[in-house]
């Protein structure tokens, strides 16, 4: 009996003072850990949504080009490379041979001459 007396005597009034402080400081890391665990949903949140208007966009502008060079294509007749020296296959190239094109078919950007 005196050995484990004097083991428990030293050890409770030790813990005793320790354990209240602790307390406080649990709980203001596990509200720190909460606060940060939201804030990540909230950015991966933020990160899908701006993921999924990137996408969006990105097809817009694919569906755009897509219909513009096939409008274009329709407007010269079938082929975009029908007519254009061997040099002239960018798009810029293009956009001008067909620029002026239409300039010399419709003078002073007036539409063909009906007689």
């Amino acid at each position: 009996g005196f050995r484990g007396s004097t083991r428990l005597a030293p050890q409770n009034p030790q813990e005793t003072p320790r354990t209240p402080p602790l307390a406080p400081v649990l709980q203001l890391l596990r509200n720190q850990l909460q606060e940060k665990d939201a804030l990540i949903r909230h950015l991966e949140n933020d990160w899908e949504r701006s993921r999924a208007q990137r996408e969006r966009e990105e097809r817009l502008l694919v569906t755009a080009w897509y219909n513009m060079g096939l409008a274009l294509q329709q407007q010269e007749g079938g082929t975009p490379s029908r007519g254009l020296p061997s040099g002239a296959q960018s798009f810029l190239a293009q956009q001008r041979l067909a620029t002026m094109a239409r300039r010399a078919r419709a003078p002073h950007g007036r539409g063909a001459p009906s007689s």
